[in-house]
């Protein structure tokens, strides 16, 4: 009886311990706090001052009438971070939610990976991001984009959530979900990767010069 009840005890233990670790359970560590934030900061300082010398012409110069200026990537980054800022912050506020398998979920390396603009992961803004000449000035919008990305910065450094325990939909990729930390991971990935735009747009031969 003793033996039937040993080898019960290790299938028991052997199930236990094989759920677990098919199951997402990592926990949101300072760490990953710091990342964020460190990085939500520098990216938007890096975009300001790409933009903070240009004049209203270059601002709103378009190589041609499908291409975006730099006062659109603004705009939509703008867009971008206040889509993303009331998920996370919406999402905090509800029950805790059921744990899923590591499989559901993208590694934050390959979140990270869309900073760089490639051909595999270039498309079209969908259009509740597309940008319709919302602010018409530059400072206008670059105050708009500090303010929503200073409340999301706030919000990675305030909050009391674990961020990996709470997830949505992946939007985008092979995966079907992605935790709140790799969300606001893409709005650092999503900054650095329009940065790059701003520098390609203003390294074209038509860009207009400081002078005008």
């Amino acid at each position: 009886m003793r033996i039937v009840f040993f080898f019960l005890l290790l299938i028991a233990m052997s199930c236990t311990s094989n759920t677990s670790t098919n199951h997402y359970q990592r926990t949101w560590s300072q760490e990953d706090r710091s990342f964020l934030s460190e990085n939500l900061e520098s990216s938007i300082k890096a975009v300001l001052n790409e933009v903070g010398h240009l004049n209203n012409q270059q601002w709103h110069w378009k190589s041609s009438d499908s291409t975006w200026s730099i006062a659109m990537v603004i705009e939509h980054l703008i867009l971008h971070d206040e889509l993303f800022y009331r998920e996370a912050r919406v999402l905090t506020g509800i029950p805790e939610m059921s744990t899923q398998p590591d499989s559901l979920f993208a590694t934050d390396e390959e979140i990270y990976s869309y900073k760089e603009i490639t051909s595999k992961n270039t498309g079209k803004a969908p259009s509740y991001m597309e940008p319709l000449g919302r602010w018409c000035s530059k400072e206008d919008a670059t105050s708009a984009y500090s303010r929503i990305r200073n409340a999301m910065i706030e919000f990675v450094n305030s909050s009391d959530s674990d961020l990996r325990r709470i997830y949505t939909s992946s939007g985008r990729g092979p995966t079907q979900y992605r935790d709140l930390h790799q969300l606001l991971l893409i709005s650092v990935a999503h900054t650095q990767r329009h940065l790059q735009q701003i520098q390609n747009i203003k390294t074209l031969a038509e860009f207009p010069s400081e002078e005008l």
